[in-house]
């Protein structure tokens, strides 16, 4: 079945992925700090926590002050490079694209800002702690087939996890897991997207 829309993932794909996950890595430690980091991160992208809360509780489990982690932690969210060929593919693309991203309320408004042009030539754009969902979860995945409006098996997304681009599959929507942009195109091409 031919492909009607593209959903992009946007960190990892159409930028290079930031130094976020090293961050708290970085910070963790221990299974239990790692498990506990991983349930405020999922708590803040789909927000359901506010920035004051993420800040509090964040600092206290990485034992640093709150100005110290908020830095560290915009510094770690700073680095969106736009991967230039993809930025460029997306941009020329002529068929409904859409973007889907893991994201919160401290670095949403730098995607946005930084990434204006991308913004405003998607269809749509929905953000994890906008739409109070995130990708590991299939509930995601309905909700933009709905949204968009076809059948799951006419879309497409691309992100670079592998673990995401099984939960999509199993809505039904084609999927490419993106490595590098080489293999983007090809896969792309093989598609029949143009």
């Amino acid at each position: 079945m031919k492909i009607k829309a593209i959903i992009f993932d946007i960190g990892g794909v159409l930028t290079e992925d930031s130094l976020k996950n090293e961050f708290f890595k970085k910070w963790t430690g221990t299974k239990e700090n790692k498990n506990k980091t991983k349930e405020l991160r999922t708590q803040f992208g789909s927000g359901n926590m506010s920035i004051e809360e993420f800040i509090s509780q964040g600092s206290k489990l990485m034992d640093m002050d709150e100005a110290t982690f908020l830095s560290e932690y915009n510094k770690a969210y700073g680095t969106m490079n736009p991967r230039k060929s993809v930025y460029k593919l997306f941009l020329n693309l002529k068929i409904p694209k859409y973007i889907l991203s893991d994201t919160n309320p401290i670095h949403a408004p730098l995607l946005k800002k930084n990434l204006k042009d991308i913004f405003s030539s998607a269809n749509a754009v929905w953000l994890s702690n906008e739409i109070k969902m995130r990708k590991v979860d299939s509930a995601i995945f309905k909700f933009v087939i709905n949204e968009i409006k076809l059948p799951s098996e006419q879309i497409l997304f691309i992100d670079n996890n592998e673990e995401i681009i099984e939960i999509a599959k199993n809505t039904g929507i084609n999927t490419i897991l993106y490595k590098n942009d080489k293999q983007l195109f090809r896969d792309l091409k093989k598609s029949g997207v143009k």
